[in-house]
């Protein structure tokens, strides 16, 4: 039998939603033809909350000087150029910048891009990026969306894999970003010597759910180049953004890595963290043997803002603990760095009496007659995610284990705060549990793993935060805990 969720909306249904989507924010209207037309295109991609969610989250307007900068390098490395690509393309500010014959842009929805102003020789095409299979593009250019893979609507997602498993035969990870798919798309699209200039995360250089990526880029052994920028805004802090230039007419298998400083240079860097060690591998779990250390993600619930709570929440709401709600970490960075043991008192003072969310909801056993009110009672507008709208009880995650170390993944010093988990907390967001150890173990990795300093070693992210991968950190636990061969 089928669920909800699985029956295909019909056009109509959606556009009633569309109609009472507006109407709830107090206008009256019927979606215009334009906003027909995106129905139209995305009815395959899943239903209208989701698609509506990714839409919303692709309409980021790429800052003017870093459509300039972009074109700068191409300018640099190209002094003629046929045919340009821009696969997200929005208001079509890529088209200006540069000399060429052709500027073809996609962009699925036609209201944003009403008012483009168009240059000779450029045109948009209002229609999803992965309609087309075009090979004959001397230069991709633009900012390809960036959203969450937990917002990518079912859809959309199996279409855009089976284009790319079907043009380039890669699977791409079920982690991977929007922007993932439609660099590959550009990879795809190009010429044999074409040229591929995208804003896009810097962190794509190692993280793991973009290792196909890299990888099939490293097999074609094409020239990389990636100038991570900084922000002026904010005190000329580097920002997670970077140019990512691939070049498929040096084929010299090089992939080189620059830092953009205050004055607007570029400075190179001896790896993509800035060291001559080089990032950290990322250990393969099945080369974690059974029972050793091993480092887990943080639970990932669908949205912390209603299946996490605070201390007040939890009790004007009526929820027992125990019963209802348990002990839960979403961040170790309101903890003291002399706090190496999260105890009741700790637990109270940090969390609890300070209205951190601190509570998760119990979904192991069955709601209790207040658990279930209080889950009735959240509008649907608090759960509008991906993972939530395509779980049956949009609340019902699986519920993780108690861990006995908390590790942050985001951190400033050498090492990631970690504190032994004695209030029996589960790990949730950005907090990640360590389980299998021993109190020796619990307190050398409480310890920052005997003086281990990452700094070099992890990518930052922006202002100087860094960020280590579960399997990075797994491959620490491998090296301090496990002998080789064992």
């Amino acid at each position: 039998m089928l669920k909800d969720r699985d029956v295909k909306e019909r056009p109509e249904e959606v556009e009633h939603k569309v109609i009472e989507k507006v109407h709830n924010m107090g206008v009256e209207c019927k979606p215009s033809p334009a906003s027909r037309q995106v129905i139209d295109l995305t009815r395959d991609w899943g239903d209208w909350d989701s698609v509506s969610l990714y839409l919303d989250r692709c309409q980021v307007d790429t800052p003017r000087e870093l459509v300039r900068a972009a074109w700068d390098h191409v300018n640099l490395l190209r002094t003629r150029i046929g045919k340009v690509l821009d696969l997200g393309a929005g208001d079509a500010r890529f088209a200006v910048g540069g000399t060429y014959e052709e500027y073809i842009g996609y962009e699925i929805d036609a209201e944003r891009c009403a008012n483009a102003q168009l240059p000779d020789g450029a045109r948009l095409v209002n229609r999803c990026a992965f309609s087309d299979e075009i090979e004959d593009a001397d230069l991709s250019i633009g900012n390809p969306p960036f959203v969450r893979n937990q917002d990518l609507p079912t859809g959309w997602r199996e279409q855009a894999s089976n284009v790319l498993r079907r043009r380039l035969g890669i699977n791409v990870s079920g982690l991977a970003n929007a922007w993932q798919y439609f660099f590959l798309q550009s990879l795809a699209s190009l010429k044999d010597d074409g040229l591929c200039v995208l804003v896009i995360p810097f962190e794509w250089v190692s993280r793991p759910s973009a290792r196909a990526l890299r990888d099939y880029i490293a097999h074609q052994r094409w020239e990389v180049n990636v100038y991570r920028l900084i922000d002026t805004t904010f005190d000329s802090v580097l920002t997670t953004s970077s140019i990512t230039i691939v070049d498929k007419a040096k084929r010299n298998g090089r992939w080189s890595y620059f830092e953009e400083n205050a004055d607007g240079a570029y400075l190179p860097l001896q790896s993509a963290s800035g060291s001559g060690a080089g990032v950290i591998d990322y250990v393969r779990r099945s080369d974690i043997p059974e029972g050793a250390p091993r480092a887990i993600r943080g639970l990932s619930p669908g949205t912390q803002k209603v299946l996490t709570l605070t201390e007040g929440e939890r009790a004007r709401s009526g929820l027992a603990i125990g019963r209802d709600v348990v002990p839960c970490i979403t961040t170790l960075r309101v903890l003291p760095g002399n706090v190496r043991d999260l105890n009741e008192l700790a637990f109270k003072r940090y969390y609890r009496m300070p209205g951190q969310k601190c509570w998760l909801i119990r979904t192991d056993v069955a709601p209790s007659a207040m658990l279930a009110a209080y889950l009735n009672a959240v509008p649907p507008s608090d759960y509008q995610t991906a993972t939530c709208l395509e779980r049956e009880k949009w609340w019902a995650f699986k519920m993780p284990p108690i861990p006995e170390v908390l590790i942050a993944q985001s951190f400033k010093g050498k090492f990631p705060k970690g504190v032994r988990n004695t209030i029996g907390a589960r790990a949730v967001g950005g907090v990640s549990g360590i389980y299998n150890t021993c109190e020796e173990q619990i307190t050398t990795i409480v310890d920052g793993l005997d003086g281990e300093d990452l700094r070099d070693r992890v990518v930052a992210h922006s202002n100087g935060l860094r960020k280590i991968e579960i399997n990075q950190l797994n491959t620490l636990l491998l090296r301090h805990f496990v002998t080789v061969g064992n």
